[in-house]
Parts: structure tokens; sequence; C-alpha cells
């Protein structure tokens, strides 16, 4: 039997990690619960305690400029000026090799427009990052805190209760673990059996001055170059296109992974010698190159730093109670063209289940969010690992089927890139509850019957 909408829906919210997840939440939770919860408290936990700097330059697909939009951080984002990004038309391939053309990926349409005016573009994280933090801090209900790090979350009484290393604890009415691959929240809470695992593949990745590559650029805005060794990423990460970011992704043996990290504390010794013995290996890997422009970057002294890749498996728990995981937390996966806007769509798309079900019970809001992403974020996490097996080390034989296959998968799934890039997750159907399970309020029954 229907109650009369007993259920009073979530006013204060604690999100977990002040990343490309957490604040994009924080934002889509402001625009679509906020004219029904006018009272809505969202705090934003950050275990840093500053942002973090972590991550190199990302591309963003039509899709995550759609939704950046949609969120007010593409107007911040316009505003930085020069370092708001580098505007890309389109990804080229190449073969290292050979220098030849593997094919490209376009962020047009077939009459050379952007996907509802939107195309890609090639920003730095912190950048990124900075934008969507100043939207975030002008919103009168979103509340950042830094050096919060979670150790520990339990229900309790009808409330989520979240501890911290320092001590302390906080409660909410709902928990949104943002915190990224290595989620605390997942391994301390919801899903403990389920770890972040390392790919087996590393982004040795730099800056350096544009009118310092003085040989013919391959690229108009961003190339990756595939070899035996894995493949070299150059692109302008600037408005001005001053900057070139190039990443070398290539495989990287995990034993040594702690040997060439840099942090806090190290010497400066240390830190030159890090950065010495990653730029040797890139260019031990890409100094034999048949692109000149991919030599002569290898060949630059710059500030090295190595980014393994790690992934959270498909099949895992995403929700209890009264916690929900989004982003990496849930699903991180390698990256590649488009995965980068997984987060906001996530974001988006939980915010307005919660919004149209406000009033049901937190398990039918997480029971539906799922059912809505679990089968698109597994198509592009098998996706994602294809991409990642491009980067790993092979034959000269293999290399050239590699080459080949490249390009033929690009002419056969065109129309499928295209297609992608026209999704926008404000716009995406909001299935109803599963057969069987029944709406608890008079309010959800009337809209979704529109009686």
């Amino acid at each position: 039997m229907l109650q009369p909408d007993p259920t009073q829906p979530p006013r204060d919210i604690i999100i977990v990690g002040a990343g490309l997840a957490g604040v994009p939440c924080a934002l889509s939770l402001c625009r679509e619960l906020t004219p029904y919860v006018p009272d809505l408290k969202i705090r934003i936990i950050e275990r840093n305690e500053v942002l973090s700097t972590s991550g190199g330059a990302i591309n963003l697909s039509p899709v995550a400029q759609r939704h950046l939009a949609y969120l007010g951080v593409l107007d911040e984002l316009n505003r930085m000026g020069t370092e708001g990004g580098a505007d890309v038309d389109e990804i080229e391939l190449f073969s290292s090799r050979s220098g030849r053309s593997l094919g490209h990926l376009d962020f047009n349409d077939q009459e050379g427009n952007g996907y509802g005016g939107y195309r890609g573009r090639r920003v730095m994280r912190i950048v990124l990052l900075m934008a969507m933090v100043n939207v975030a801090e002008r919103a009168r209900n979103i509340e950042v805190a830094y050096g919060k790090k979670v150790i520990s979350g339990e229900e309790v009484n009808d409330k989520a209760v979240i501890r911290f290393e320092d001590g302390s604890m906080d409660t909410a009415d709902l928990v949104i673990g943002c915190d990224g691959v290595h989620s605390a929240t997942r391994t301390h809470w919801v899903d403990p059996d389920r770890p972040s695992e390392y790919t087996g593949i590393s982004f040795i990745q730099a800056v350096v001055d544009a009118e310092n590559i003085t040989s013919h650029k391959n690229f108009r805005a961003t190339s990756v170059n595939f070899s035996q060794h894995g493949a070299l990423l150059m692109s302008y990460c600037d408005r001005d296109r001053q900057e070139i970011f190039a990443s070398a992704m290539m495989e990287f043996n995990k034993d040594a992974l702690q040997h060439f990290q840099i942090t806090r504390g190290q010497s400066w010794a240390t830190k030159t010698h890090i950065q010495t013995v990653l730029h040797e290996t890139v260019m031990k890997r890409f100094k034999n190159s048949a692109i000149p422009c991919v030599r002569e970057m290898v060949h630059k002294d710059a500030d090295w730093m190595l980014y393994p890749i790690y992934q959270v498996p498909p099949g895992g728990q995403w929700h209890m109670s009264r916690v929900v995981l989004l982003g990496d937390a849930a699903h991180a996966m390698p990256p590649w063209y488009s995965s980068s806007s997984f987060a906001l769509d996530d974001a988006i798309c939980f915010s307005r289940v919660l919004a149209r079900y406000r009033l049901e019970p937190l398990d039918v809001v997480f029971d539906i969010y799922d059912r809505l992403r679990r089968e698109t974020v597994n198509r592009a996490f098998k996706e994602s690992s294809r991409m990642c097996s491009l980067m790993k080390e092979t034959g000269l034989l293999e290399e050239w089927s590699r080459e080949r296959k490249t390009s033929s998968r690009l002419r056969k799934h065109r129309n499928d890139y295209q297609n992608a890039w026209k999704f926008d997750a404000t716009k995406v159907a909001i299935p109803k509850p599963a057969q069987g399970q029944d709406l608890m309020t008079l309010h959800s029954f009337l809209e979704d019957y529109a009686i």
C-alpha cells in the first residue's frame, strides 16, 4: 500500500574526495536537489591538505565538455585564459616505426561541426580541478574540508557515520564515495575485498615549451605515436599552444614503482636521480622513432614524472545502506579517448536519479542508478582494457599487425565513436524501479505513471 510520502530526502550529504568526481557530484546535486531540498547541505571531504596535483593533461571529449557546461565549469575554465586548455578537433594516430598515419579520431561531425557545439579539449588536470572548485566555492550549500583521511564508516541510527584518522567523526544522511581508484570508502566500508590493481602500464609525463621543439610537428593538436615499446602522446595543453604535454605510455615493472615516484620529503638529489632515470627510460624506447618531433621530444630535459595506472575490475559492489561509490572509486579503468567523462556521467546520472526518487528509500535509488550505469561502465572497461593492451611490449611482426588492426578498427567503428559523442547524461531516460520492487510513496507513483 502506498504511503503519503513519509520519507524525507537526504538533506545532509558528505562527498568523500575533492577530485574530478567529487566536486562535479556536489555541483550536480545542488542543481538537481536544491529545488526540492532548500536547506540542502553538502560537505566535500578531501584527504590531502591541498588539491591533488597528480596526473597530467587530460582529454575532454565532447561529452565531457557538454557536461562541464551544464555544471557551470566550462565557462569558468574559459575565463582562466590560456591555461584553460587547447582545443582538439581530432586525435591523430601514427606509427612511430614508419611515421605513417594510422588514422584519426574525430571530435567533429561529418559537416565539420562539434557535437552540440562541443569538440575536444586538452587541459592540465589541476587547472580543471581548480575551475571546478572555484564554481563549488560560490555555491551557498557546498563546503570543502581538507586533511580528512577516512579510516572507517558504518550506519548508526539511520545515519551514515564516518571516522577519520585524526580521531574525529562526522555523520550524514548520505555518503558518496568519490575518492578515486584507491578509495578508502570502498576498501574500508563498501567493498573491502576489492582493492585496486596495477595494470602493468605506467605513464611517464612531462611538459615542454613548444618553441623548443624545432622539428615539424606531425599533429595539429594531439597525436598518439605507437611503437613496439608502447605509445607516446604529444598534445598542446594551453589555448595559446605554447606548451606541449608528452606522455610515454608503457609497461613498467610493479616492483620498481616505489623507487621511481617523487614524494614529499625527498632530497633534491633523489628527485633529480629519479627524473634522470625516467628520462633515460623514455629515450630508450622512442629515440629511434621515424618521426622527427618524437625523437626531439624524448631527448628534451624536463621534469619527467611517473604516473602508474591502476584499475578496479567490474562486478563489485557499488553501494550499501547509506553509502554509494561513483567514478573511479566504483569502476576505475585505464585512460582512453573518452574515459575522462565517466566521472561526470556518474555524477549527473546519480543526482538525477536521487532527485527523481528523492522520497524513496536509498536502496531503491541505488538500485535504479546501478541498473542505469553498470552495463555502460562494463562496456567501457572492456574497451579501455583493449586500448591498454596496445601499450605493452611486442615484437616487430606483432607491431605491424597491431598497426593494421588499429587503422581498421578506427574505420569500422567511426560511426560508433560519433554516436558516443552525442551522449547527454542530463537527458538519458531514468529507469523505473525493478519488477517486484514497490514504490513506497504516492509522490513517486504519481510521477512514474503521470496520473
